[in-house]
């Protein structure tokens, strides 16, 4: 059963792609500010954990962190993109992206929504960010066979920028300013509403004219992004089934939370808008699953293999 905030957010992020595709030139200058309406989300997730945990995840789960680092930033291209290239080739660049894209910097909220264990979800979110412009252009040139001629250089800088302010941010607001910080924490709920409707509003404004003039292909694109985000998740728990399950919720997580407006701007920069636009559109998935994760992890507690209860405050 979903639960008043699980609803509450659900309106608010397919009102704001709504509104999007309804009031673009209003909304479609907030487009430029996804990079920092991102590190929000991540700055808020910091709040609630400590670098520290970040660390005590990386030492407590060395194996298991490995292998979903290995299996985001390069299983999944491999298998993914060498099916959809002779099933659905006009949406091949776009599914490998979206496949090998780091874990996504709003995903620890997500994973706190669902009740699954936040700081194996935020080292997974660091370290595949840092590694993305690495593995991203070496899986581009394997499997499509030319370069991403993409500065590589810029995009490093970029995903470091993305990681690093909202953490050092985050430090310095509990140390220099503690009774924000704990009034940020306290109210990250809606804030992270606001940033997730700004987010909506300038995805979806900036690619109306696109999804108004391309209807059958926004359907395909929706079906697709529905297709791959199960594929995603279901890969995830696989991969973690003898773990206890918040941590096989937050595998799940992991590899579908992903980071898929860095795909959106890929695309724009490839002039590729179908690209964009199937990564604008997994937003829909993004969002959705949220309900059968959440069932995953209370519908485990009821089997009687919950383990250890998550740990979504790892603070000392």
């Amino acid at each position: 059963m979903l639960r008043i905030k699980d609803i509450v957010l659900l309106i608010v992020v397919f009102n704001s792609m709504a509104a999007g595709v309804i009031w673009p030139n209003e909304v479609c200058k907030l487009g430029a500010f996804l990079p920092w309406i991102l590190m929000g989300l991540l700055f808020l997730a910091f709040l609630k954990v400590f670098p520290s945990a970040i660390w005590d995840t990386l030492r407590q789960y060395p194996v298991k962190l490995a292998l979903l680092i290995l299996t985001k930033l390069i299983m999944l291209p491999l298998i993914i993109y060498p099916l959809v290239i002779k099933l659905i080739p006009a949406y091949a660049l776009g599914l490998l992206l979206l496949a090998g894209v780091s874990t996504g910097l709003s995903a620890p909220f997500f994973t706190g929504l669902v009740g699954a264990n936040i700081p194996l979800v935020l080292a997974m979110t660091v370290v595949t960010t840092l590694l993305l412009p690495l593995t991203l252009p070496l899986m581009v040139k394997v499997l499509v066979g030319k370069e991403l001629n993409f500065d590589l250089m810029g995009l490093a800088g970029l995903m470091a920028t993305m990681i690093f302010v909202p953490l050092l941010a985050s430090g310095f607001s509990r140390r220099l300013l503690p009774r924000l910080s704990a009034w940020l924490e306290k109210h990250s709920y809606p804030l992270s509403l606001v940033l997730f409707a700004a987010m909506n509003l300038g995805a979806f404004g900036l690619y109306a004219p696109f999804l108004k003039a391309n209807q059958s292909q926004v359907v395909i694109s929706i079906l697709i992004s529905f297709g791959l985000g199960a594929f995603l998740a279901t890969f995830g728990v696989l991969l973690f089934w003898s773990s206890p399950p918040p941590e096989r919720t937050a595998a799940a997580g992991a590899l579908s939370w992903i980071n898929n407006v860095l795909v959106i701007v890929l695309g724009n920069y490839l002039n590729d808008p179908l690209t964009s636009v199937l990564a604008a559109l997994y937003l829909i998935p993004y969002y959705v699953l949220i309900i059968p994760l959440s069932h995953l992890n209370g519908g485990l507690r009821n089997r009687g293999d919950f383990g250890k209860p998550p740990v979504n405050d790892y603070k000392e």
